[in-house]
């Protein structure tokens, strides 16, 4: 039960960041929403994986993806928007 509540609260953070990507117009804003939500939503279902089955040597290597989750996934969204700060990339409508 508390596996599937994971899962299920993880996904629901995806989702809301995909609606976020969706609906915003700056770039910035698109990668606060992307960013934040798809670390938080891919973290608690990879915890959800791991707690469904309890202790098995493939949960070895979902606790290492998510550590390389957490890592990764900020140096992206960081260097992203460094690029578009870089270009004076304004994110509406394509002007510059």
């Amino acid at each position: 039960m508390i596996a599937l509540s994971l899962v299920g609260l993880g996904l629901a953070f995806v989702y809301v960041g995909t609606l976020g990507v969706l609906r915003f117009r700056d770039i910035y804003s698109r990668l606060q929403a992307s960013g934040v939500s798809d670390n938080a939503g891919l973290g608690l279902v990879l915890i959800g994986l791991v707690v469904s089955g309890g202790w098995e040597r493939h949960d070895a290597a979902l606790l290492l993806l998510l550590f390389l989750l957490l890592i990764t996934n900020p140096i992206a969204t960081h260097s992203i928007a460094r690029s578009a700060f870089v270009r004076r990339h304004t994110g509406e409508d394509g002007d510059r």
